[in-house]
C-alpha cells in the first residue's frame, strides 16, 4: 500500500515537470515567435520579419517540436497516474495527445516552408519576389488552419483530464470543473475558424486559451504541492 501510495506521489511530480518542459518551448513559440515575426495582414512585413530575424523564426519551430516530446511525456504520465481511476476515459485523454503532437508534427511543414520559398535557390527564379511572399504567406495561413484541428484534441484531452479529476476524488473537483469549462474553448473557437472565417477575431483564441489556463495551472500546482498527500485511487470502470 505504501509503496503504490509512493508512486502516485513520484508520478504526480513527474505529470508537472514534463508539462513545464512542454510550456515554457510551446509558449515561446506560439505567444513570442509567432506573434512577434508574423502579420497576417502583411504578406511583406511579415517576410521582411522572417528573413531579418530568421534564427529566431527557426528558433521557434524547433522549440515547438521539442514542446510535443514533452507534451507526449506529460500525456504518458497522465494516464499512468489515472488509468485506475477509469482507463476508458485515461485512454480518451492519452489518444487525444497523441493525435495532438501529430497534427502538430504534420503542421510544422507549414513553418518550414517559408525558409525554402525564401532560400533564393536556384529553381525559385521562375518565380517573381511578390510572388514568393505570397507563397509564404499561404503557408502560414495553413498553418493557422492546421492549429485549429489540433485545437479539437486540445479541448477532448482537457476534457478527459477534467472528468478523470472529477471522478478521482482526491483532487478538488472543482479544478477538473474548470478544465472541463476550460476545455469548451476550443472546439467553438476551431469551428468558427473554419465555418465563418470572416467574422472569425483572433480574439476567440485567446479566450480560449485563457479559459483553459484558468484550469490547467491551479490543477498542475496543487499536483506539485499537494500532490505527497494523494490518497491511494480506487478503481471505477
Amino acid at each position: 500500500m505504501e509503496n503504490k501510495v509512493n508512486s502516485l506521489k513520484k508520478t504526480s511530480r513527474i505529470v508537472f515537470l514534463f508539462w513545464a518542459l512542454y510550456a515554457v518551448p510551446a509558449i515561446f513559440s506560439l505567444q513570442y515567435v509567432r506573434p512577434k515575426l508574423i502579420v497576417f495582414g502583411d504578406a511583406i512585413a511579415t517576410v521582411n520579419n522572417i528573413m531579418a530575424h530568421e534564427f529566431l523564426f527557426r528558433m521557434g519551430i524547433v522549440s515547438h517540436l521539442f514542446a510535443q516530446v514533452f507534451l507526449l511525456l506529460f500525456g504518458m504520465s497522465v494516464f499512468r497516474l489515472f488509468k485506475g481511476v477509469n482507463k476508458t476515459w485515461a485512454t480518451i485523454f492519452w489518444t487525444s495527445i497523441l493525435m495532438t503532437v501529430a497534427i502538430t508534427f504534420v503542421n510544422t511543414l507549414n513553418y518550414i516552408a517559408p525558409l525554402i520559398v525564401l532560400s533564393k535557390a536556384d529553381y525559385l527564379n521562375v518565380f517573381q519576389q511578390e510572388q514568393l511572399h505570397v507563397i509564404v504567406m499561404i503557408f502560414l495561413r495553413l498553418s493557422n488552419f492546421g492549429q485549429a484541428l489540433y485545437e479539437i484534441f486540445w479541448g477532448l484531452y482537457l476534457f478527459a483530464f477534467g472528468l478523470l479529476i472529477i471522478k478521482s476524488r482526491y483532487i478538488p473537483r472543482i479544478l477538473g470543473v474548470l478544465l472541463i469549462i476550460g476545455s469548451i474553448g476550443f472546439p467553438i473557437n476551431t469551428v468558427t475558424k473554419l465555418l465563418i472565417p470572416e467574422f472569425y477575431p483572433a480574439i476567440f483564441t485567446q479566450m480560449a486559451m485563457l479559459f483553459s489556463g484558468l484550469g490547467v495551472l491551479p490543477t498542475l500546482f496543487w499536483i506539485l504541492i499537494i500532490g505527497a498527500k494523494i490518497p491511494e485511487m480506487k478503481s471505477a470502470n
